[in-house]
């Protein structure tokens, strides 16, 4: 694996363990037991690393999306497939730093949040990211619908934002509460959600 994204891997573990704010570049090399320098050789400043954070968050997704949702033969595999993520998505640390999850106080969602009050360009970045997913899910509703299997007055973008909202909010909602299974959470969302929107 390159130093940089070594560097990257750490900055996002320590990230979650101890807290953006909490988080120095002295302390991401002491970790790496690598010298300050050469920390800065790839990253000018902590903006920077921030950067390089996002940038491992997108690539690594889009990754193993590609994987997750390959061979899917309709826009309604998709939809199906996208909610049975929702335990993925509850704990996507699993995902981006390939390790089991029980380890962090802090959530990859509470970074989100964290960046995106602490930098307006960086809550753009953000927002980037989660308009293409939308634009992805878009997409495979739009085939659904063109398979005759959505209500035809159904509108693509909106019901993309609602697909969206409700993946990513049981997601969020069964990270929040030990009490919520979330494999259950996400069937039982699309069971509802499929009978309210099929043809």
């Amino acid at each position: 694996m390159r130093t940089k994204t070594l560097i990257v891997r750490t900055a996002l573990k320590l990230f979650l363990q101890k807290g953006f704010y909490n988080v120095s570049m002295s302390m991401i090399a002491a970790e790496m037991r690598i010298s300050k320098p050469a920390i800065y050789y790839h990253f000018q400043n902590k903006d920077a690393m921030v950067e390089g954070v996002l940038d491992y968050f997108t690539d690594k997704m889009g990754a193993w999306s590609k994987e997750y949702y390959s061979g899917l033969k309709s826009g309604k595999d998709f939809i199906e497939r996208m909610f049975q993520a929702i335990p993925i998505y509850k704990d996507v640390e699993t995902v981006l730093l390939d390790d089991t999850v029980g380890n962090y106080p802090y959530s990859y969602n509470d970074l989100l949040t964290i960046l995106s009050k602490y930098k307006p360009e960086f809550r753009a970045r953000i927002a980037q990211d989660q308009v293409h997913a939308r634009q992805v899910l878009e997409q495979h509703i739009q085939k659904a619908k063109d398979e005759n299997l959505l209500r035809p007055e159904l509108q693509p973008s909106k019901l993309a934002i609602l697909i969206h909202t409700i993946v990513e909010g049981s997601a969020f909602i069964c990270e929040l509460d030990p009490n919520l299974n979330a494999n259950i959470v996400s069937n039982a969302m699309y069971q509802i959600l499929w009978k309210l929107i099929k043809k």
